[in-house]
């Protein structure tokens, strides 16, 4: 069963302690918000409901918490997958 997402105005909103490993990944256009900017919040390797929406990557870039570090791209990633931070 899908969880119905969860649109938040900022991560600031979301307690990161409750997760054994947040992890941000923003994805570009993404089938259900073509044209939008996705950022999804997972726990470990899990997606979770929380998303954050906007325009543009760069303000997307603006709402990753300061103590997130960018990842580098995996080999076999989603292909709208633009960014990870952990």
């Amino acid at each position: 069963m899908q969880t119905k997402d969860q649109l938040i105005n900022s991560f600031s909103e979301i307690n990161m302690k409750e997760y054994a490993m947040p992890i941000i990944c923003i994805y570009n256009s993404p089938t259900d918000y073509k044209g939008m900017f996705v950022a999804r919040l997972f726990d470990v390797n899990k997606p979770t409901p929380i998303i954050l929406m906007r325009t543009t990557l760069d303000a997307i870039r603006k709402e990753i918490p300061e103590n997130f570090s960018l990842v580098p791209k995996q080999a076999g990633e989603d292909a709208n997958i633009v960014e990870t931070y952990i």
